[in-house]
């Protein structure tokens, strides 16, 4: 995209986000809800990350919440610009009669027609006006309501107990090691040996 100023400009998007805001009375009353223009914020944060010759490249965040808190849609992403200084300072600064930054203004035209897809998608709210209006800008940041369940008991882990997790394991005792038995070795009884006159009788020898 090429503005008046001679400057091409090239917006990618890294992330999108869209948060709901939940009114289960309106669902009860209505199965399908039809999506309708209304009043948003729009808080950006912009901040240039390098400028080099003819290209200037910055990160963006940009915000759009509902007036009653209903949507609120995030948008992340890169924007590069090819062109001269006197293109760079044009482009990054903001008219006499409006506060509002021309490359936050061009950003915004980018994503509107995502807004209205995701407006579709969500059944939600979309930005009556196409342009950025001074009035829309917020100087604060707004607040991203992201509608998440806590754990149920079931599905919490289990906790080790601190006395089990930093319980040590018992030494074992030198003492109490039962030794291996010995072997016993048997002894032979001793004959007793007959005196010389003591007995008569004599071993008899066979030829």
């Amino acid at each position: 995209m090429s503005t008046s100023s001679g400057a091409q400009i090239d917006v990618a998007l890294n992330s999108v986000f869209a948060s709901r805001k939940r009114n289960p009375i309106e669902e009860e009353k209505s199965a399908q809800v039809a999506i309708s223009p209304s009043n948003f914020q729009v808080y950006a944060k912009i901040e240039e990350q390098s400028r080099k010759d003819n290209r200037l490249v910055a990160s963006f965040l940009i915000t759009l919440n509902e007036a009653r808190g209903s949507i609120t849609y995030e948008f992340r992403g890169v924007c590069t610009i090819a062109g001269s200084s006197a293109d760079f300072e044009s482009v990054m600064g903001s008219n006499k009669d409006s506060r509002v930054p021309k490359i936050l203004d061009i950003i915004y035209q980018r994503m509107y027609p995502v807004v209205f897809m995701l407006a579709g998608m969500t059944m939600s709210p979309y930005p009556q006006s196409v342009g950025l209006l001074t009035e829309m800008v917020s100087s604060e940041p707004i607040q991203v309501h992201q509608e998440a369940q806590p754990l149920t008991k079931q599905e919490e882990q289990p906790q080790i107990p601190e006395h089990v997790a930093t319980e040590k394991p018992a030494k074992t005792d030198p003492q109490v090691i039962a030794e291996a038995p010995k072997a016993t070795i048997a002894k032979m009884k001793k004959q007793p040996q007959l005196s010389a006159g003591g007995d008569d009788s004599k071993p008899t020898i066979v030829k």
